[in-house]
């Protein structure tokens, strides 16, 4: 017999297992579109759109395998959905205990380097006009 607090931890990794798939799914579902208000608290404040803008539409968009239209949402889209399936992989083979997690100079400078991209293509798209609808 499997103690209860062992069957929980098990249900509680599945559970975490699922989240990336619940969430390509609801995307997928949702739709957001230009027609759908934004999300984003930076914008809802300045009226301008920050440097993630378009991120939670270009995913819907990649997840209903529209990729074009993920890319004219957000350029870096590929980038930052590889970063997070990455990561996650990363996160649920040390829970399993299949690695052992040390802080590593090379995730510094992955999240270093997307956010200066994030910062850069930000600027390009102001100054071109062409930041999504918010």
């Amino acid at each position: 017999m499997i103690p209860a607090t062992a069957a929980r931890s098990h249900v509680g990794s599945l559970s975490l297992l699922a989240v990336p798939f619940i969430a390509a799914v609801a995307l997928a579902a949702i739709n957001p579109s230009d027609a759908t208000p934004t999300i984003c608290g930076f914008a809802n404040c300045t009226g301008v759109a920050c440097p993630g803008c378009g991120m939670t539409r270009a995913a819907g968009q990649l997840f209903r395998g529209n990729l074009s239209e993920a890319l004219r949402y957000h350029p870096l889209i590929l980038l930052v959905v590889a970063e997070v399936l990455g990561a996650w992989t990363i996160w649920m083979a040390h829970r399993a205990g299949w690695i052992t997690w040390r802080r590593r100079r090379w995730v510094d400078v992955v999240v270093g380097g997307t956010a200066v991209l994030l910062l850069v293509v930000w600027a390009v798209r102001l100054a071109t006009g062409t930041t999504p609808p918010i």
